[in-house]
């Protein structure tokens, strides 16, 4: 028999720790943006927001955890409150910790759904359309008597490394093939070109020089790049989130989830691309280079390279995050959608306003359009 219990402080959330890691290594597919550390990191950045992490129990033993939150966002009818994950876009792919996402989601959002609603509407904009909770989403809503809406938020594409290098290399174009010949050997009349991959073991702080030492080298290249002046303020070089990221850093090398590669040419670090590592599924959080080496290319040659370093290790796939940029169609083998599924309470104006926009989008836009309309980069 299932037990529901709801935790909505963090610091009781630590308690849990060890369970959480257990369940987290056996969650499919999960990701450094599952860890109890990721959460514990990001927290105190975001002060609108409230925990409501629902546990879910079978006979008195945690089978899984659902780290919901209710967040207060801005809309043209004003400040509303949203249920949904603590991702904050982060990432692409977020859902329940457990070995079980099935029957955890189910008994985490029946439990919401029965609880007073402190909240506009659902929105749980993380669903991987190949998680198996992507259909009990829709299944238990319509159980609970719920009316939802079911979107494409966000497109990712990947790298997958199962048929081997030389095989994947022959997938790709001609062109492709002959670029990436062309562009190394520009490089290397410059100097020897060479891969710095740093993903260390386990175990550690997470805050020795080395570690550090990495993420001084990719900022230092980010603050060169058009990333200094990026609006978003979401890069490494970025004020706002520059410690943010310095600690997610720390704590992935801790938890043996940092992967982090450079481009040298001649000795001089030109480009780098930085990731997260998760049982052999890496995650591309940033990549930049440095235009002032005026190394044409450089940022390419290093995803190519850091790539056949990947097919090398027996990692499993690279994402490259969300978006439709022309590179990652050359590099990718697959795309799948990140959901978001909609459910609207009926306990106050705006709520009901912003379901009344859900169905005249229904009625006014094509699929594809509202694809096009709700896709993020």
């Amino acid at each position: 028999m299932l037990q529901v219990r709801e935790i909505n402080q963090l610091s009781e959330l630590a308690a849990l720790r060890d369970m959480w890691s257990r369940l987290l290594r056996a969650t499919p597919r999960y990701s450094f943006f599952q860890t109890l550390e990721w959460l514990e990191a990001a927290w105190p950045h975001y002060p609108q927001q409230r925990l409501r992490a629902v546990v879910v129990e079978r006979d008195g033993e945690i089978i899984g955890i659902v780290p919901f939150c209710v967040r207060t966002e801005q809309r043209r009818i004003g400040a509303v409150r949203v249920l949904t994950y603590p991702l904050d876009d982060w990432s692409t792919f977020y859902g329940p910790i457990s070995a079980e996402p099935v029957v955890v989601m189910k008994a985490a959002l029946k439990h919401i759904q029965a609880t007073p609603h402190d909240w506009e509407f659902i929105d749980l904009r993380y669903v991987d359309q190949s998680a198996a909770e992507y259909s009990t989403i829709g299944e238990t809503f319509r159980e609970l008597g719920c009316r939802f809406f079911v979107r494409p938020r966000m497109e990712v594409r990947f790298c997958s490394m199962a048929e081997g290098w030389e095989p994947y290399v022959e997938s790709r174009s001609r062109n492709w093939r002959r670029q990436m010949r062309r562009d190394i050997e520009v490089l290397e009349k410059a100097g020897p070109v060479e891969l710095l991959r740093y993903r260390p073991e386990a175990g550690g702080t997470g805050r020795d020089a080395r570690t550090v030492e990495i993420y001084e080298i990719c900022e230092q290249i980010a603050t060169k790049s058009w990333q200094a002046e990026a609006e978003s303020q979401s890069t490494l070089s970025s004020p706002r989130v520059r410690d943010l990221l310095l600690e997610f850093h720390c704590r992935a090398a801790a938890l043996g989830m940092l992967d982090t590669n450079i481009l040298t040419v001649a000795g001089q670090p030109v480009a780098f691309n930085y990731n997260y590592v998760a049982d052999g599924r890496t995650y591309g959080l940033r990549a930049g280079f440095d235009p002032t080496a005026e190394m044409e290319h450089c940022g390419r040659i290093l995803l190519y390279k850091m790539l056949e370093n990947s097919f090398a290790r027996g990692d499993e796939e690279y994402s490259f995050g969300p978006g439709r940029q022309a590179y990652k169609d050359r590099f990718a083998t697959e795309m799948r959608y990140a959901y978001t599924f909609r459910s609207y309470s009926t306990a106050t104006v705006k709520s009901r306003v912003l379901q009344w926009r859900e169905w005249i989008a229904d009625s006014l836009y094509s699929e594809k359009d509202l694809i096009e309309k709700s896709l993020v980069d």
